[in-house]
């Protein structure tokens, strides 16, 4: 297992993320929009919310242009779906309060799994994609601020 963890910015506009200590890429959000840009181990993604209520996050590579993934929650945004790369994952919490979340495969294993209770740090499996951890943060941050 590895440690992702992740440290606002100096102007609060984004988070940079670490793995075991070690940058792998960092999100930055639009002021004005709920979306945001990812760049992770040099590649970059766009994180574009859809609707008035932004309860669906399309998820866009910068290079191709083509959109790669989707976000959506449920009607409280207690849990959403995770799409990507044609494979299906659930984010949802572990608690009654909201405060533990984590993300599981189709198969229902834990995949990323909130380690500290104020949520600024997540335990995960060695064999999960960057991008689905950067995922996993922007809808996190996405829960926290419209949920």
């Amino acid at each position: 297992m590895a440690l992702l963890s992740w440290k606002k910015d100096v102007i609060a506009i984004g988070y940079d993320l670490f793995i075991n200590g070690n940058l792998v890429g960092e999100i930055r959000n639009e002021r004005l929009s709920s979306n945001s840009y990812v760049k992770v181990n040099g590649k970059k993604y766009f994180f574009e919310s859809e609707g008035l209520s932004h309860k669906t996050i399309n998820v866009i590579d910068m290079n191709s242009r083509k959109q790669i993934g989707k976000i959506v929650f449920n009607f409280w945004r207690t849990k959403a779906s995770i799409a990507l790369f044609d494979k299906e994952f659930i984010w949802k919490s572990d608690n009654f309060f909201y405060r533990k979340w984590s993300i599981y495969s189709s198969a229902n294993n834990p995949l990323i799994r909130s380690k500290l209770y104020k949520g600024d740090s997540f335990e995960v499996n060695n064999e999960v994609d960057e991008l689905l951890l950067f995922c996993g943060i922007v809808t996190l941050v996405r829960r926290r601020n419209n949920g």
